[in-house]
């Protein structure tokens, strides 16, 4: 939403405010679960991945398909391919024939690489984590089509999207900052969505968006893992039970870490299953009910590239024909497992996780810590710290912002922490322990546990 509409927006009623989504969500489903949205929904309900041969046929034609229409289509790719004989590249197995696309690229070149008008598009915002949000456009079919694989996925847990209630926790502003009265949720009625705000998740508000979740009882929730396991974390430590089991908690976004889970499973009694992709069009990675995170090699291609944080991916989306995606840079780091296999049955490939974006890495006298290094960290402050945020200063310090669990004893606390931080991070890495009561959202309302200047 612009400034202005927002500011009308927030002069409204919650009863009206409702409306005003509702109204919007129409529009959404409208451009998203019409058109050949059934019929795939059908297809890809029936497709259970078993038979290799057909996935890398069907792996294969699509990104044939794909490749040939940006050539043909976008100005960006003409030029990009120009020197490459298109024709000699037969299969996905001719793909590094292709030089790869980055963001940077991407970025300065995106209004050469469009494919579709404006107004024939539908537009999806990257979370401008890197500077500036990007606008990527797509055609209709390609949206339903990866709305329909997405909602496969979760019929495999027994939801069924939009007619079943789904409360989703991500980070549009929907509420006002300081609202007269403590509703931080608004409801979707055509999607049959309720959306809690994740700005507002104090431990002063904890117990009103608990309260609701109670009352509406939905049958998934989904959203930012962060923003669910400060629910689950407080409902456990407070001994509140929900009055509702879901289907499932289905999670995006960001990076879930073992102890994310544990709370979530334990408190909700289901399944969590996280999910991978992008608003710029990456392939789906999915985690499925036997709790493996497969490439779903039917909506795109997966490339491993060793680097010295790890391995980082390289994709190609096959729903991207409006802004097409052909070996693009996506910063993410995945961890692999020379052979692993799935008892579910599916032949997409299995990976071991999702580590996290190629720059969330801190820099120590021991060396780099990830993401889910540093839950193993968290675990032992388990206790003792409710959140902790690592802000990387430009000299290779360390600021650590800490919540802790029980404020009134920060001085016995304290030198523990920092013991315990010390062995972790190693003798070399200077830091200072900041104590706090809250740590701020970035501005696309997911957690940030690490920030470098």
């Amino acid at each position: 939403m612009g400034r202005n509409i927002l500011r009308i927006y927030y002069r409204l009623p919650v009863f009206c405010q409702n409306i005003a989504i509702s109204c919007y969500g129409l529009m959404i489903y409208i451009g998203r679960y019409t058109g050949v949205y059934h019929r795939y929904l059908k297809l890809f309900s029936r497709n259970k991945h078993r038979k290799l041969e057909k996935e890398l046929r069907i792996q294969n034609k699509r990104f044939l398909r794909l490749l040939h229409y940006a050539a043909r289509k976008s100005p960006f790719y003409r030029e990009y391919y120009r020197d490459i004989p298109i024709q000699k590249i037969k299969s996905v197995g001719d793909i590094n024939r292709l030089p790869v696309l980055s963001k940077d690229i991407l970025k300065e070149n995106i209004n050469r690489i469009y494919t579709i008008s404006k107004g024939g598009s539908l537009h999806f915002s990257t979370g401008g984590t890197g500077g500036i949000p990007l606008v990527v456009r797509k055609r209709p079919r390609d949206v339903q089509q990866r709305m329909a694989y997405l909602d496969a996925y979760k019929l495999n847990f027994g939801f069924r999207n939009n007619k079943m209630r789904s409360a989703r926790f991500f980070g549009k502003k929907i509420v006002e900052e300081d609202p007269k009265r403590p509703i931080f949720w608004r409801t979707n009625y055509p999607l049959r969505q309720r959306l809690y705000s994740t700005y507002h998740l104090t431990e002063k508000n904890l117990p009103y968006y608990i309260r609701d979740l109670n009352h509406y009882k939905p049958q998934a929730i989904d959203g930012f893992v962060s923003a669910i396991y400060t629910i689950a974390k407080y409902m456990e430590e407070n001994h509140i039970a929900p009055t509702f089991t879901p289907k499932a908690v289905f999670t995006t976004s960001e990076t879930v870490l073992p102890y994310h889970r544990e709370t979530i499973e334990k408190v909700f009694c289901c399944p969590l299953s996280d999910q991978y992709a992008s608003n710029e069009g990456a392939p789906f990675i999915i985690q499925c009910s036997k709790g493996s995170y497969h490439e779903a090699i039917d909506t795109g291609i997966f490339e491993h590239i060793q680097t010295e944080n790890g391995i980082k991916l390289l994709v190609t989306g096959f729903d991207t024909f409006g802004t097409p995606l052909i070996r693009y840079d996506i910063g993410d780091i995945v961890l692999l497992e020379e052979g692993m296999t799935c008892s579910c049955g599916s032949i997409h490939p299995v990976i071991k996780g999702i580590a996290g974006r190629e720059a969330e890495y801190l820099e120590t006298g021991k060396g780099r810590f990830s993401q889910v290094q540093l839950s193993v960290l968290i675990s032992q402050l388990s206790g003792m710290v409710e959140q902790l945020q690592f802000r990387q200063k430009k000299d290779g310090s360390l600021e650590i912002l800490c919540i802790l669990s029980e404020p009134l004893k920060k001085e016995m606390n304290e030198k523990i922490i920092k013991s315990i931080m010390e062995r972790f991070l190693g003798s070399k890495t200077a830091f200072k322990l900041c104590f706090t009561d809250t740590i701020e959202r970035a501005p696309s309302g997911k957690y940030q546990l690490i920030v470098k200047e």
